[in-house]
C-alpha cells in the first residue's frame, strides 16, 4: 500500500476512534462472541481499519467493566488478569451483556444510515463495523448537545443509549431537571424486565411490548422487536436461551455497575452496618442516591476520568458494600434463580434515594 495512504487512514482512525464512551470503560476487542463476528462480517478494509482503530482506542480504554463483571463472577487476581475478556469462557455470555448496553446491534435499512462505513441491512457493532459505530455515535453526541430529544423515533440504539431516552442503561437521567424518582422507575422497569428475561419467564419471540412489564413498552412500543431481535440482533451464537439468559443478567450488572461511577451517580458513602429494609435487611445498604447525573452537559474528558480503572479502584478500596460486594450478591441471587418479587427488594435497596435526592444536572464536578 502507498505509504501516504497508509499514514493518512492511520491519521484518520485515530482521530475518529479517539473518544470515551459513556461508561465505566470497555476494552474495545471485545470477548471471543464479537471478535468471532467481526472476523465472519469484515470485509478486508473494515478489518484493516479495525485494527487500527482498536490500536486508538488502546491509548485511552481500559477494560473497567469485563475487571468488575469477573471479579463479580470471581475472579482474585490482578487488574491484568481479571481484566482480560478471555479470563474464563463460562463468563463470555454474562461479559457479553455486560458490552451491550455500550454497544447494543442495530440495522440501517435501505437508503438509510448514509454515514461512512456503514452498509444497509447489516448488523452494526463496535467490532463489526467501527467507522460507522464511530460516526453514528459522533453524530448523535452532536445532536445531543444542540437539544434534540434523541428516542425511538429519531435515533438508534446505540445513540438512545448513550445520548437519549435510553440513558438509565447507564444508571443517568436522560436530560437535566428530571425527578431522581422518574430515573429511578425506568431503572426499575429495566431490572424487571432483564432479570424475568435472564429467568427464561418470556419466550424470546415475545415482542417487547408485549412483556408484561409495566413501563418497557414506553421505549420499545413502536419497534416491532422480539426478545431476541433486541440482544441477539445479527449474533446466532447467543440465541440459544441459556446464553440469552447470562446476557440479559449482563446487561443488568452493567447498569447496576454504571451507578458507582461518580460520573453517572452521586451516591452518598455506605455504611456497612446500615441495613437494606424490609424482604432484604440481611444486606448491608450501598450508598444513598443524591443525584442521577446526565449527560449532554457534561465535559466528556471530566466525565472518562470517573470512569477509569483508578476510579473503580477507588471504590473497590473504599467503605462496604461496593460495586463488587453490590454485583456479587445480585450473582447469587441469579444462580439461586430466585423470583422477580424476591430480588426486587434489594434491587430497590441499591437504588435507594436519599429523602432530598437533586433534580438530575451534569454534577458540578462533571460539567462543560
Amino acid at each position: 500500500m502507498n505509504r501516504a495512504l497508509f499514514l493518512w487512514l492511520a491519521a484518520f482512525c485515530f482521530s475518529v476512534f479517539s473518544f470515551s464512551v459513556e461508561a465505566f470503560k470497555l476494552t474495545p476487542e471485545g470477548s471471543f462472541i464479537e471478535r468471532k463476528l467481526a472476523s465472519r462480517d469484515q470485509n478486508f478494509w473494515e478489518k484493516f481499519l479495525s485494527d487500527i482503530a482498536l490500536r486508538g482506542i488502546h491509548k485511552i480504554g481500559e477494560s473497567v467493566h469485563e475487571e468488575i463483571t469477573n471479579r463479580v463472577l470471581g475472579c482474585e487476581g490482578d487488574a491484568d488478569i481479571c481484566g482480560a475478556p478471555e479470563y474464563d469462557p463460562d463468563n463470555a455470555y454474562v461479559l457479553a451483556g455486560v458490552r451491550w448496553n455500550d454497544d447494543p446491534p442495530f440495522r440501517f435499512k435501505k437508503n438509510q444510515g448514509n454515514f461512512s462505513g456503514c452498509e444497509p441491512e447489516k448488523t452494526i457493532r463496535l467490532v463489526t463495523f467501527p467507522r460507522c459505530w464511530a460516526n453514528v455515535y459522533k453524530h448523535g453526541e452532536k445532536k445531543a448537545k444542540k437539544g434534540k430529544k434523541l428516542n425511538a423515533d429519531n435515533a438508534t440504539l446505540l445513540v438512545r443509549s448513550h445520548f437519549g431516552d435510553l440513558q438509565f442503561l447507564h444508571a443517568m437521567a436522560s436530560s437535566d431537571g428530571e425527578n431522581a424518582a422518574d430515573v429511578q422507575a425506568r431503572i426499575l422497569t429495566w431490572s424487571e424486565f432483564t432479570w424475568r428475561t435472564a429467568l427464561g419467564e418470556f419466550h424470546l419471540s415475545t415482542l417487547v411490548k408485549d412483556v408484561p412489564v409495566v413501563g418497557i413498552a414506553d421505549f420499545f412500543g413502536s419497534s416491532g422487536w422480539s426478545i431476541q431481535d433486541l440482544f441477539a440482533l445479527g449474533n446466532p451464537l447467543v440465541r440459544k436461551p441459556e446464553n440469552l439468559s447470562e446476557l440479559a443478567f449482563g446487561s443488568l450488572l452493567h447498569m447496576v455497575e454504571d451507578s458507582f461511577a461518580e460520573g453517572h451517580v452521586d451516591r452518598a458513602m455506605p455504611d456497612e452496618s446500615v441495613k437494606c429494609l424490609g424482604a432484604a435487611n440481611s444486606h448491608s445498604m450501598p450508598g444513598k442516591i443524591r443525584e442521577f447525573h446526565s449527560y449532554v452537559n457534561q465535559d466528556s474528558a471530566r466525565h472518562a476520568d470517573g470512569d477509569t480503572r483508578s476510579a473503580f479502584s477507588t471504590n473497590w478500596s473504599g467503605p462496604r458494600p461496593n460495586v463488587v460486594d453490590v454485583g456479587r450478591t445480585l450473582y447469587d441471587y441469579y444462580v439461586r434463580r430466585v423470583s422477580w418479587d424476591e430480588v426486587k427488594p434489594y434491587i430497590q435497596c441499591i437504588f435507594t434515594l436519599e429523602s432530598d435526592a437533586r433534580f438530575s444536572s451534569a454534577g458540578e464536578k462533571f460539567a462543560r
